[in-house]
């Protein structure tokens, strides 16, 4: 759905676009509202998006909390998530990576957080979980494509035992804006009575204790047997594969968590850049991970913003990037665990662990990059992933 031209309702903050609510746009929701046959009661709002608005809603037929995504009406007939989400629901139910919960975004938690940081264990849980789920995931045959901070969820049940009153003594009883015409004409019934901001149900990352976790938002999924050709996940996120226009499949996910893990178990993300542009983040790339492969260097046309044509890096350059190599092992001592080896969180031989398996996640060629099946496997794995998450209370139905 594209951005309206002009304004015609009056600007709320923190609530979607009014505009949106048009022919073939939002639908038109209200607290209290029911959905088949009043099983579904909306009671707050989650979020929205440009496609979607999502709202926390009882379940009153199982008890229990659940949030309902409501697609524009322009996306509805050929949206594909119903589709992920029937094949995931049909996976191996044995799987230790197939639970479903639903919280906070971990983007939320650390935004919400003065040091941006969870406690070692709980990060290292969380990771451990997004390897699993991902397993899950890739042997459903589907590719998830958008696995950034604000599409994973922290566990909400404690939620479901309370009613819709106490719920609202926890988070806040839903605002009602009004949504008013600049022209001063009177609405129609494309639009909702009132608007409502989201509710501010983040707890701050060093305060987590549950670390349980859900892997959501598939509206960028797709099959094996599809062919998709274009991401839109954050640009830092970015695989090589995608910037060079290459065949996209289940390796993309595996380059975007490795990034993903990075940020959790530290402190600010692995790539950084102001308004960055792809160009940007093929120099990232290089710095932390050394030379592409020869067939995208031929093909960057970019490489002398950053590049001299003996490969060294341009001093002289209008490029906001340093101008020289900051290798994953230094990125490792400086993401906020510490560097001094005997006061740092993460051990030495947990953070040698650590860079292989990153390295593994984001080796440049996708047919080399590990396999999510041989990441459950991986040192980091079995010495401190499934360790952390005992440690924190989550047990394993399966084992590996």
């Amino acid at each position: 759905m594209s951005a309206p031209p002009s304004s015609t309702y009056q600007y709320e903050e923190g609530v979607e676009v009014l505009e949106g609510y048009e022919p073939g746009g939002y639908h038109p929701t209200h607290i209290g509202d029911r959905h088949l046959d009043g099983r579904y009661e909306i009671v707050h709002k989650l979020g929205h998006g440009g496609y979607s608005t999502v709202w926390l809603t009882r379940d009153h037929k199982l008890s229990r909390y659940v949030a309902l995504k409501i697609l524009v009406a322009s996306s509805s007939e050929d949206c594909s998530e119903s589709k992920i989400l029937r094949i995931l629901a049909a996976g191996n139910a044995d799987h230790p990576g197939r639970n479903e919960v639903a919280g906070c975004s971990i983007a939320d938690s650390k935004e919400a957080s003065i040091t941006c940081m969870f406690p070692a264990d709980v990060a290292r849980a969380i990771s451990a979980q997004l390897l699993l789920g991902l397993d899950y995931i890739h042997s459903c045959g589907v590719v998830h494509g958008d696995l950034h901070l604000n599409n994973i969820l922290f566990a909400s049940s404690s939620l479901d035992t309370m009613t819709i009153e106490e719920l609202y003594q926890r988070v806040g009883v839903p605002q009602r804006l009004p949504v008013q015409r600049l022209d001063q004409a009177p609405n129609g019934p494309e639009v909702p009575q009132y608007s409502v901001p989201p509710a501010i149900i983040a707890k701050s990352s060093e305060h987590i204790l549950d670390a349980r976790i859900l892997i959501s938002d598939f509206g960028e999924s797709f099959t094996l047997n599809d062919k998709h050709e274009d991401l839109h996940t954050p640009i830092l996120l970015l695989p090589p594969e995608s910037v060079f226009h290459e065949k996209l499949g289940q390796a993309i996910d595996v380059w975007i968590l490795g990034c993903t893990l990075y940020e959790i178990l530290g402190e600010r993300p692995l790539f950084e850049g102001f308004i960055p542009d792809e160009d940007h983040v093929i120099a990232e790339m290089i710095s932390t991970l050394g030379n592409i492969p020869q067939r995208w260097w031929n093909q960057w046309e970019k490489r002398t913003d950053f590049f001299l044509e003996d490969g060294s890096w341009k001093k002289d350059t209008h490029r906001i990037h340093a101008p020289y190599s900051r290798p994953m092992t230094e990125r490792l001592c400086i993401m906020g665990r510490g560097s001094d080896p005997d006061t740092c969180e993460f051990s030495s031989k947990e953070m040698s662990a650590l860079e292989r398996l990153l390295r593994a996640m984001m080796t440049y060629e996708p047919s080399e990059r590990i396999t999510t099946s041989a990441a459950l496997r991986s040192e980091w794995m079995r010495d401190w992933g499934r360790p952390a998450m005992t440690k924190v209370g989550i047990s394993l139905s399966t084992e590996e």
